[in-house]
């Protein structure tokens, strides 16, 4: 087998999808710093890299090496692929490992955005781009508010109206969230469709004021004309010199249409006029295509299904706050969203954390349910000022504790609620950003799906990334609420430790799933997230200030991590819907795939892999077996795993999800055979209803043809305490066939045993096997403890000092800790 220099040394191997890129072995890519092999044997440090050479002539990896001048393509891998564009399936890659061993160009086709159709251009069009303004000047935006009369019935959480809720969410967005200079204007409808305000520039707070009496105004009755109001929306946009490209209509409905024109009637109008449109559906019953409608025009869809964990001012905040394609530099960021229930004379106190990124037009807006017994509300600076106000039913304090008095100090300050009567609380504080040039930590949340389908196998994923600039933070406390029908509600922790639902590791993006016993029914369903700092919380720089390096080595080089101040985040994802529930539904949820599978040691009889163990369902719980299959075909095992050589794993018990998992593959002495073989790896767990995970990483070893895989080969749960030793059999039918046995047995451990301890235990140490026969034995120096390395019987071998040479027929370095093949 020819070994090229990209598979012997792949560290950025998910950068590297071709074999033809040229480079050298380099200690973080510093050309006066070659790596040092002159000995296979020694486990290659961390910092030795494959780094391409500038002068290249391959045109493809440009995910990986972009900045290569011939590069200008995608690796392929289909039939008719000429090798300088095929994506090398068997390199231990992230993008194999995530992507199923595709090429770029094969995921791409597979996107929904791609599926049965042809994209192919003609050379004689100019695929020149052409950019587009996304965002430009002052916000454009309509509220078109629905006031049909099933907006009068009582939400049974507060005790008040529908419309009653909707005008106080409406006068807290006009008069804490719309920036100053941005242009509102205001819609009714119900049978027919009404403009209360016509689109104005927000100056000042008179202009706010006139606002929100125009809200406070509102009365309920009649049908639901949602197409009429959209339609209304349009003209007042056309009739401003604002016109209505980019301009945004925040929608709130709580019924389905019954006056035409429809929602499908309207949709291709707004578009084609540029129009986007934000959906707040009110309670379960509200028009099952809005959220059609958001997508289709670019836009938000939330819900406000009468909880009070998630309240109207929640939603619609959201919508203002992540509405914007490019936030604004002076968009605020929601510190904190309570919710109390307090008795009369009750002292409710909490804290928040102001962070120096934030600190301007700082608000703490308090709602209660009782507009006859008025709430005292105490803000308590760090500095020891406080702040006080009444609050009858919504109240709005601006906090400005500094020497300058008009933007707010960071630290952790507290507030305290009191009233003589029992009431519900809502606590909302924002804050601006500091300065126009502030790295402000920003947090966006999604879902890898809209719909959670009980009839189908696959589970949805919630995302929660967090980032400082363009730096993403580490080690931060990420939270979630899962609101259920009932009121009831899921408790949620989310993870960045490359584990479960989570792909990668340490890259500031926290998942978890959303299994199907959370739920109670079919419907929409909302979340709150919660994020906040921790002790150890950083953020992590990279020589180009994005999260991946664009050169070879900047990483290394100049990457840092900087102690992030303590800071306080809330937000809430896009609504979704549960669809065909049912409590009996059987178990359809398969295990998690297996992703991180990898040789922890190995002599030239026995390997041992370690992976970290999934769940009966995906992450949670615990695998009924595992399935472990051979092959000297990588793409058998990916195509047909089933046609694999399938090894005995009768007793191996998995472990819970999250623990590390050993397995050790032993067999016979390859003897002197000159011949060699590839031998690919993969796994998958099956759960105790028999639904199988995807294929794990596949791993790929060099092995003499006589090393026995079929007829000697054993497969046991390896005890952590020890490395590669034969368990000994205890089910034995009679006394003296036992007694027998654990004599010999003792024997074998003695001996064996200590031939084992100074191949394995001692850090490194590596048999050089070369035609048969034992050269000589290396023991690393002590800076190379976790060798990670595999060896077998080769014909020969050569190298050089500053570049790898050509290794003829040489099957070696499986995972040296930069993965190889």
């Amino acid at each position: 087998m020819h070994l090229t220099p990209e598979l012997l040394l792949m560290e950025d191997a998910e950068k590297t999808c071709t074999k033809n890129i040229k480079g050298k072995a380099l200690m973080n890519c510093d050309a006066t710093k070659p790596c040092n092999l002159t000995n296979i044997g020694y486990a290659l440090p961390p910092e030795c890299r494959y780094c391409p050479v500038e002068d290249q002539t391959t045109p493809v990896s440009l995910m990986g090496h972009s900045y290569i001048s011939s590069v200008e393509n995608f690796c392929e891998n289909d039939n008719d692929t000429t090798m300088d564009y095929r994506h090398v399936t068997a390199s231990p890659s992230d993008q194999n490992t995530n992507c199923k061993q595709k090429s770029t160009w094969e995921v791409i086709r597979e996107h929904n955005d791609f599926q049965g159709r042809n994209y192919a251009a003609s050379e004689s069009i100019d695929t020149t781009p052409i950019f587009n303004i996304a965002y430009s000047g002052a916000k454009v935006r309509a509220f078109v508010l629905d006031v049909s009369g099933s907006m009068n019935e009582i939400i049974s959480s507060s005790g008040v109206s529908r419309i009653a809720e909707m005008k106080k969410a409406a006068q807290y967005i006009i008069d804490v969230l719309l920036q100053a200079s941005s242009y509102l204007g205001i819609v009714s409808f119900s049978s027919s469709a009404t403009t209360l305000a016509n689109l104005a520039e927000i100056r000042n707070d008179t202009d706010r004021q006139n606002l929100k009496n125009i809200v406070l105004s509102l009365t309920a009755v009649g049908g639901t004309g949602i197409g009429k109001g959209l339609l209304k929306a349009k003209e007042l946009f056309e009739a401003s010199k604002m016109g209505t490209y980019e301009s945004e209509i925040i929608l709130i409905t709580d019924g389905e249409e019954n006056i035409e024109p429809y929602i499908a009637n309207v949709t291709d109008v707004l578009i084609k006029a540029g129009i986007v449109v934000h959906t707040i559906s009110v309670t379960q019953n509200a028009q099952h295509n809005l959220k059609d409608l958001a997508q289709a025009t670019g836009g938000t869809y939330m819900a406000f299904l009468e909880n009070p964990s998630v309240t109207f001012i929640d939603v619609f905040s959201q919508v203002i706050i992540s509405g914007d394609a490019i936030p604004d530099t002076n968009t605020p960021g929601t510190i904190i969203s309570y919710s109390k229930s307090a008795a009369a004379n009750e002292n409710y106190t909490e804290i928040f954390v102001i962070d120096s990124g934030l600190g301007k037009d700082t608000m703490l807006t308090v709602t209660s349910t009782s507009s006859s017994s008025p709430v005292l509300v105490t803000v308590a600076c760090p500095d020891g000022n406080k702040t006080q106000s009444t609050v009858t039913s919504t109240g709005t304090l601006n906090i400005a504790c500094g020497s300058n008095g008009t933007s707010t100090m960071p630290g952790t300050y507290s507030y305290s609620l009191s009233s003589s009567g029992s009431t519900n609380y809502n606590v909302y504080v924002t804050s601006s950003p500091r300065s126009l040039n502030a790295d402000v930590v920003r947090v966006r949340c999604w879902l890898s799906d809209t719909e959670v389908d009980f009839t189908s196998s696959s589970t949805i994923r919630l995302y929660v990334d967090v980032e400082k600039g363009r730096s993403p933070v580490l080690n931060a406390i990420v939270t979630g609420m899962l609101i259920r029908g009932d009121g009831s509600s899921v408790n949620l922790t989310l993870h960045d430790t490359g584990r479960g639902a989570d792909l990668l590791e340490n890259d500031g993006l926290y998942t978890t799933y959303l299994y199907k016993n959370y739920f109670m029914g079919n419907g929409r369903y909302n979340m709150k997230i919660m994020v906040s700092s921790a002790e150890g919380t950083v953020t992590y720089s990279s020589a180009s200030g994005q999260r991946a390096p664009i050169l070879p080595g900047a990483e290394e080089q100049k990457s840092s991590k900087e102690s992030i101040q303590a800071f306080m985040r809330s937000i809430i994802p896009n609504e979704f819907t549960v669809q065909n529930y049912s409590s009996s539904a059987p178990d359809t949820s398969p295990p998690d795939a297996i992703t991180d599978l990898r040789i922890a040691n190995a002599t030239t009889t026995a390997v041992l892999l370690e992976f970290t163990a999934p769940g009966e369902d995906f992450d949670m719980g615990q695998a009924q077996y595992y399935e472990v299959r051979t092959s000297n075909s990588i793409n058998a095992l990916i195509n047909d795993f089933d046609s694999g050589t399938l090894l005995n794993t009768s007793n191996i018990i998995p472990k819970a999800s999250g623990e590390t998992e050993q397995l050790a593959f032993e067999g016979g002495n390859p003897g002197s055979s000159k011949d060699q073989a590839i031998w690919h790896v993969g796994i998958r767990a099956v759960d105790r209803n028999n639904n199988k995970a995807s294929v794990s990483n596949i791993i790929t070893l060099g092995r003499a043809v006589s090393f026995n895989i079929t007829d000697n080969f054993v497969i046991v749960n390896a005890d952590p305490n020890r490395q590669l030793e034969h368990e000994v059999d205890t089910l034995k039918t009679t006394i003296i066939i036992v007694v027998v046995v654990v004599v010999a047995a003792l024997i074998v451990f003695v001996i064996g045993g200590w031939f084992l301890y100074k191949k394995i235990t001692k850090p490194g140490q590596v048999d050089m096997i070369n035609n048969g026969t034992t050269k000589n034995s290396i023991t690393p120096s002590s800076n190379f403890n976790h060798t990670r390395t595999a060896w077998v019987t080769n014909s020969h071998f050569s190298m050089k000092v500053n570049e790898i040479s050509e290794v003829e027929h040489a099957i070696v370095c499986v995972e040296l800790g930069l993965d190889g093949e």
